[in-house]
C-alpha cells in the first residue's frame, strides 16, 4: 500500500538532512533555522523539526512532512516525489512489479551513458571532437552537460555492456540495441554524437543521438518504452526547473545544442522540446514552473508555424507566451555565436511578441493576397476569438491596423467568433493546438479536401514537400484546415491521434477515415497530389470570384472589387494559382 511505503521512506530518511541539501540550516535548540527557499526573506524564519520530522515558514506560512518539501522545492507530483525518495531511501514501492525492470533500464542507461563519454576521449572520438569544437563546445562543456560519442562499429556498446552482465534483451528493452534479422543484437547509436535524457526527477531515462557523416535521421531519440517518453519530457529540465521557477519564465528551443548554448550564456532557464511539435504533456511540465514561456524556435516557416500551434497550446493552459524574433542566425545556437551575439538575443526577449500581435504579423503577408486573405483572416479571429479579452484587448489597434478595419469593428469580429465557438461543442483552434479537430465528418467540407487532409496524413514525403501557406489557407473547412496546419507545421500524425484519443475526441479520425475512403473509391494515389491541390486551389478562387462575377451584373461592383476581379481571372486563366 502506497501509505506503508510513505511510512518506511520517511523512517529511512531524515528531513534536516534532505533540506541541508538545499539550504544551510543552523540549529537553534532543538530546531534548525534557515531563510525559506519559497520566498525572498534576510531574517531566517524557516524552521525544520527533527523531532516531528517536519517544516514550517512563519513568513510565507508554507510547511508540511519531507514529501511535501521536495514536491515544492522540486515542482514535482507526489507519485514522482515518492518514486524519487524511494530511491533514495531503498524502499521498493509495493504494487510496482515494473520497479525492478526499470531500476535495470537505468542502470543500464548508466552505464552506457559512461560507455559514451569515454569514447569521446578516446582515439576513436578524434572526429566527434573536432565537430564538437567547431561548434565551440570544448571538453569541459562536454563534461558539465555529459556529451558523448557513439563509435561507428556495429556492436561495440552491445558487448561492453554484455561484459557487465547485461542480457542482449535487457540491453534492447532499454532502448541501446535492436535484433537483426540474424537474431544478433547491434547498437542503436552509431557514430553520433550523444546527448543524456534526464526527466525531471533527475532520472537518466534515454539519449539523443546526432549523426556526423553517412546516412540516416540528422537526430535520433530513444525509442518509446516504459522508461522513454518524448512526448512526457523536456531536454535539460531537470538542470532549468530551479532557475524557470526563480526568473518566473521559461525559453523554450528546439534542439539539444540551442539548449546547451542558452545556458552556457548564462539563460539556465532554458529547455528543449527535442526538434518536436510542443505537446501537452510538455505545456503541464512548463506550468507546473511558471506561468511565462518565451519561443525561440528557428525563423523558417515551420519554425513560425511550430511555435503559433505551440504558443496557444501554452495559453490555452494558462501559461502565457511570447514569440521571440531575430534578424541574425538561424536558431539560438548561431545566434549567440554572433559578434554580439548576447546582445542581440537578450533584446530580442525583451521584444518578444505576445501571441496576438505574432499571429497577426505571420498572416499579414497572406492578408495582402486576395486569394489567401479570407483564409488568413478566418484563421487570426478563430484564433483571437480563443484567446480571454485580457489577452487581446491590449493590442486591439495594432491588430485592426493589420487587418484594414476599426478597432471597433475588430471587436465585434472576434466577438462573433466567441459566440460561434461557443455554440460549437468542437472548436477548430482546438485542433489545431491542443488536439481536438472542431468537425465530425459529416460537415459540409467539400471531398476534396478530406482526400487532401488524409494524403498529407499517409505521406510524409508529400508533408516535407508543401508549406502551410501553399495548402491550408485554400481549405474552407477550418477542422480540416487546422488538421493540415498541424501536419504541415511538424506535428507526427500519431502524436495527434494519441492526443485526440486522451482528449476522447473521434472527430480528427473520422475526417482521416472518410478522407482514405474518398482515396480508395476514387483511386487516388501520392502521385495525383499535385493535381489535387490544384484543384481545391481552382475552387478556392472560383468561390471568391462568384460574388463579384454578381455585383459586377448588378452593376455595384467598387474599383478595388473590379481590380480584385481581373486579378481572379487572370490567375484561373493562367492556370498559375499563386499570386
Amino acid at each position: 500500500m502506497a501509505s506503508d511505503d510513505v511510512r518506511e521512506i520517511k523512517s529511512r530518511l531524515d528531513i534536516v538532512e534532505i533540506v541541508s541539501e538545499y539550504l544551510p540550516l543552523k540549529k537553534n535548540g532543538q530546531t534548525f533555522w534557515g531563510c525559506c527557499p519559497f520566498h525572498s526573506e534576510k531574517t531566517p524564519s524557516f524552521s525544520v523539526s527533527p523531532e516531528r520530522q517536519t517544516f514550517h515558514c512563519f513568513g510565507c506560512g508554507k510547511g508540511g512532512d519531507i514529501f511535501t518539501f521536495i514536491m515544492e522545492t522540486e515542482h514535482l507530483e507526489f507519485r514522482e516525489a515518492l518514486e524519487r525518495l524511494a530511491e533514495r531511501a531503498g524502499v521498493k514501492l509495493s504494487g510496482r512489479r515494473r520497479d525492478d525492470g526499470r531500476r535495470v533500464s537505468a542502470d543500464i542507461n548508466r552505464a552506457a551513458l559512461d560507455f559514451f563519454m569515454e569514447s569521446l576521449g578516446s582515439a576513436g572520438g578524434e572526429a566527434a571532437r573536432r565537430y564538437l569544437e567547431r561548434r565551440s563546445i570544448p571538453a569541459e562543456v562536454c563534461r558539465r552537460f555529459e556529451i558523448g560519442w557513439a563509435p561507428t562499429s556495429w556492436d561495440l556498446l552491445v558487448r561492453a555492456l554484455r561484459n557487465k552482465g547485461y542480457s542482449p534483451e535487457q540491453i534492447a528493452e532499454s532502448g541501446l540495441a535492436a535484433q537483426g534479422r540474424d537474431g544478433g543484437y547491434y547498437d542503436r547509436f552509431r557514430g553520433r554524437v550523444i546527448f543524456p535524457i534526464y526527466n525531471i526527477t533527475g532520472r537518466l531515462i534515454g539519449f539523443g543521438g546526432r549523426i556526423l557523416d553517412g546516412d540516416g535521421a540528422k537526430y535520433l531519440n530513444s525509442p518509446e518504452s516504459r522508461v522513454f517518453n518524448k512526448r512526457h519530457n523536456l531536454y535539460l529540465l531537470d538542470k532549468a526547473k530551479s532557475s524557470m521557477s526563480a526568473k518566473g519564465a521559461t525559453i523554450l528551443v528546439e534542439g539539444y545544442m540551442d539548449a546547451i548554448r542558452a545556458h552556457l550564456f548564462g539563460y539556465t532557464n532554458t529547455v528543449a522540446s527535442m526538434g518536436t511539435a510542443l505537446t501537452q504533456e510538455q505545456v503541464s511540465l512548463i506550468k507546473r514552473m511558471t506561468g511565462m514561456c518565451y519561443i525561440c524556435y528557428d525563423s523558417d516557416s515551420a519554425g513560425q508555424e511550430a511555435a503559433l500551434r505551440a504558443m496557444y497550446l501554452l495559453q490555452a493552459e494558462g501559461v502565457a507566451a511570447k514569440r521571440v524574433l531575430w534578424q541574425g542566425g538561424k536558431d539560438p545556437d548561431e545566434l549567440l555565436l554572433l559578434p554580439g551575439g548576447a546582445e542581440l538575443f537578450e533584446n530580442s526577449i525583451k521584444n518578444a511578441l505576445p501571441l496576438p500581435l505574432f499571429h497577426a504579423r505571420l498572416r499579414r503577408e497572406a492578408l495582402g493576397e486576395a486569394e489567401k486573405a479570407p483564409a488568413a483572416r478566418r484563421d487570426l479571429l478563430e484564433g483571437l476569438a480563443s484567446l480571454s479579452v485580457f489577452d487581446v484587448t491590449p493590442y486591439i489597434d495594432e491588430l485592426a491596423n493589420i487587418l484594414g478595419v476599426f478597432p471597433h469593428e475588430l471587436q465585434n469580429q472576434i466577438e462573433g467568433y466567441r459566440r460561434q465557438r461557443e455554440k460549437s461543442p468542437l472548436r477548430a483552434r482546438e485542433g489545431a493546438a491542443g488536439g481536438g479537430n472542431g468537425a465530425d465528418a459529416g460537415s459540409c467540407a467539400d471531398d476534396l479536401e478530406y482526400m487532401l487532409c488524409s494524403l498529407l496524413w499517409n505521406r510524409e514525403e508529400l508533408r516535407s514537400k508543401c508549406s502551410a501557406d501553399d495548402v491550408a489557407l485554400y481549405v474552407s473547412d477550418p477542422a480540416i484546415q487546422a488538421i493540415i496546419f498541424a501536419l504541415l507545421g511538424g506535428d507526427e500524425p500519431e502524436s495527434l491521434e494519441r492526443r485526440w484519443r486522451q482528449m476522447n475526441d473521434d472527430g480528427g479520425m473520422k475526417i482521416i477515415a472518410k478522407g482514405n475512403s474518398l482515396l480508395s473509391r476514387e483511386g487516388i494515389s501520392g502521385e495525383s497530389s499535385a493535381g489535387l491541390m490544384d484543384t481545391i486551389r481552382l475552387k478556392y478562387l472560383k468561390r471568391q470570384i462568384a460574388p463579384l462575377v454578381a455585383k459586377i451584373k448588378q452593376g455595384t461592383i467598387s474599383d478595388a472589387e473590379y481590380a480584385e476581379y481581373l486579378k481572379y481571372t487572370r490567375l484561373l486563366k493562367g492556370g498559375n494559382t499563386k499570386a
